[in-house]
Parts: C-alpha cells; sequence; structure tokens
C-alpha cells in the first residue's frame, strides 16, 4: 500500500496534503450533471457520504448499492453525495439513467480530477465518512468483501447518540 501511494506521488496522482482521518474534509467546489455549481454551503449538521465513482468501474457500482442498502437501513438518513471523477456529463447522464442513483443522492463531476486529488482518492471507488462537525472518520478505499458490512457499522457508530 505504501508503495502504490509512493508511486500515485511520484507521478503528480495524489497530493501528499491530502486529508486522512481526523482531519477537515476539503470543499467540494464541483459543478452538477447540468453544469450549475455544486457548492454545498457545508459538511457539516449530519453525517456525510461522499463517494468517489467512475461510470466504467465495475467495483464502484456494487459500492453504490451497498450504500444504499446500508443508507436505508439507517435510523437515521445520511447525505450521500456521488463524485463522478474524470467525466463528462453525457456519459454521466447516459450511466445514470440506465442505473438511478439512490434515492437522495447528490451527484457532482470533477471532470478534472482536482477534487479527487484535494481528498486524497487514489482508487475506485473511494469512500469518505464525514461527520458532522465536518471531520472525515473514516475512508474506505476500494470495494470488495465486507464493504457493506464496514460501512454500516462505521455509519451505525456516527450517528448513534453520544452519551
Amino acid at each position: 500500500m505504501r508503495f502504490a501511494l509512493a508511486l500515485l506521488l511520484a507521478l503528480g496522482l495524489a497530493d501528499p496534503l491530502a486529508p486522512g482521518v481526523g482531519d477537515h474534509a476539503p470543499a467540494l467546489d464541483l459543478l452538477t450533471i447540468d453544469g450549475r455549481p455544486f457548492t454545498p454551503a457545508s459538511l457539516e449538521g449530519g453525517v456525510t457520504i461522499v463517494d468517489f465513482s467512475a461510470t466504467w468501474c465495475g467495483p464502484c457500482h456494487a459500492a453504490l448499492a451497498d450504500l444504499a442498502a446500508v443508507e436505508a437501513r439507517l435510523p437515521t438518513r445520511a447525505r450521500l453525495i456521488i463524485v463522478a471523477v474524470g467525466e463528462d456529463p453525457p456519459t454521466v447522464k447516459r450511466f445514470v439513467a440506465a442505473h438511478p442513483l439512490p434515492a437522495g443522492a447528490e451527484l457532482a463531476l470533477d471532470r478534472d480530477r482536482v477534487t479527487a486529488r484535494a481528498w486524497g482518492q487514489e482508487r475506485f471507488p473511494t469512500t469518505f465518512l464525514v461527520d458532522a462537525t465536518g471531520t472525515i472518520r473514516h475512508i474506505n478505499r476500494g470495494w470488495g468483501s465486507g464493504y457493506a458490512e464496514r460501512m454500516s457499522r462505521w455509519l451505525r457508530a456516527m450517528i448513534a447518540p453520544r452519551p
């Protein structure tokens, strides 16, 4: 894993100052699929899932399905923001028409990958869980066995009332 990160840094595909767990989440200054500014006032105020994805990525499709299922079972809804990385609006529109997004999901485009680099996204999918203060609490890079269970456990712990 460290070798992969070192290689990405050397190629300029990752940001050495990218945030990690415990850091404040970077801004999401992006465009919507219709070309309008997508600038959420803040990632604060509730639990937010930020998922960096691509239409051509099979594991991304599976992760979105898992996120939809996990989020539907939560006692309190989390905000779901899907960031389509490196793709043009027509491609993303075709994908969404064929594969509807989870209910309530917000879709933003990161055509130039600037936001993905700022967040430290280095593989597809990369999922960030941000708490009500805007702090990154969990990062999951990739998709595979245990993804849904991990997301469920992390999200439940994040929305559980504090004593």
